[in-house]
């Protein structure tokens, strides 16, 4: 059985949650997890400066992963590294993340350099100064790019347009189609949910080592 990991919005979540892993984002885990969702696109506040604050003065458990907005504009990739481990932390994750979106705004967002390549590329320089590194992704077309960062370990989460235009059915395959692939590579897989997708993420749970679970959801049955 999956551990029941959570999504926390603070260093005492992370402490007092004993059920599985924390991914540590302050920011997503406050917002309604639909907004959160895109959160990689949206100026509605510093990710990484909550993220930061939150961090100070804390001590996190070993398992847990924060979650880093690695295309941050203002924040150059080594100086964020620097800060966190001067804050004693080397597990990271990108997110929130760009692996969401899809169309026009996820190709303007590569365009301009703050697209999904550029979260790949952080996960890689993080893992290349002894970092832990997690990596979401949404699709196959992104699978090249995880491979070369080589995290330690992958979230599967379902992108935007999946709770939207395409069947379920085709969604949950192509889902399905991703996890063994990642498998194949990464025994422990992680996955994220929340209510808008626990349907869609449903197919996944009986493969994952993690569920991810927003803190504004409560758990669905297993």
């Amino acid at each position: 059985m999956a551990l029941k990991g959570r999504l926390a919005a603070s260093a005492a979540e992370v402490r007092d949650h004993l059920t599985g892993p924390c991914l540590l984002s302050p920011m997503t885990a406050r917002l309604p997890p639909e907004l959160a969702d895109l959160c990689s696109s949206l100026p509605i506040g510093d990710a990484n400066g909550e993220l930061l604050d939150a961090l100070r003065g804390k001590t996190l458990r070993k398992d847990a992963f924060v979650g880093v907005l690695a295309n941050d504009p203002f924040r150059l990739p080594d100086d964020l590294l620097d800060i966190l481990a001067g804050l004693g932390c080397y597990s990271v994750a990108n997110w929130p993340s760009t692996a969401m979106l899809s169309g026009e705004l996820a190709d303007a967002l590569t365009h301009s350099g703050l697209g999904y390549d550029a979260e790949m590329a952080f996960l890689k320089r993080a893992r290349e100064r002894g970092f832990r590194t997690l990596a979401a992704i949404t699709n196959q077309a992104q699978l090249p790019l995880v491979r070369a960062a080589q995290p330690s370990h992958v979230l599967i989460a379902a992108g935007l347009a999946a709770s939207t235009a395409v069947p379920l059915i085709e969604v949950q395959r192509s889902l399905l189609t991703l996890m063994k692939k990642v498998k194949a590579e990464w025994n422990e897989i992680w996955i994220y949910e929340h209510g808008s997708i626990a349907e869609i993420i449903s197919a996944l749970r009986p493969g994952a080592a993690v569920i991810i679970r927003h803190p504004q959801e409560s758990a669905p049955s297993e």
